[in-house]
């Protein structure tokens, strides 16, 4: 999963590994049963950019995208994100997250939780950080630990 600042960065991002790989992405970015390579973003319809209109999805396309995306075997292997996916996204066989957007606290702990966990033979993830998100993360942890400690973790 690649993290990026914008959702116009996301479909540039998108452009250029298409123009590197064009194996990777469908002939027509709309068609999401095929394709190693999708941005996942929100939008407002023909409202917005051109460049945005072939990645906005209705939320029964994101949902039947995101079963794909959950498969292992489906060849979908790469998303390019904004903000969706990063948090409440459960996809146990994600690996490695690329981070080119400023994260704090909560969201960038729940994005990093999603990655950075065991299944199967994955040991744990690994994030790539463009940023330098390390003393956000270290923040973030000693804000969770604190809460834990006082059992506020749990509390709904």
């Amino acid at each position: 999963m690649i993290v990026t600042i914008s959702r116009r960065v996301a479909v540039e991002m998108y452009d250029a590994i298409a123009a590197l790989r064009p194996d990777w992405v469908s002939v027509d970015p709309r068609d999401d049963a095929s394709g190693r390579l999708k941005v996942v973003i929100t939008g407002q319809g023909s409202d917005e950019p051109a460049a945005l209109q072939p990645h906005l999805r209705t939320k029964a396309r994101r949902e039947d995208l995101a079963k794909r995306f959950k498969n292992p075997n489906s060849g979908f292997d790469l998303v390019i994100v904004c903000d969706m996916w990063l948090t409440g996204f459960d996809a146990p066989t994600l690996h490695t997250l690329y981070v080119d957007k400023p994260m704090r606290g909560h969201a960038l702990m729940q994005a990093i939780a999603q990655f950075n966990r065991v299944f199967g033979e994955k040991p744990g993830g690994l994030v790539v950080d463009y940023l330098g998100i390390g003393a956000e993360l270290k923040a973030a942890l000693a804000d969770y630990s604190a809460r834990e400690s006082r059992g506020g973790a749990a509390r709904c």
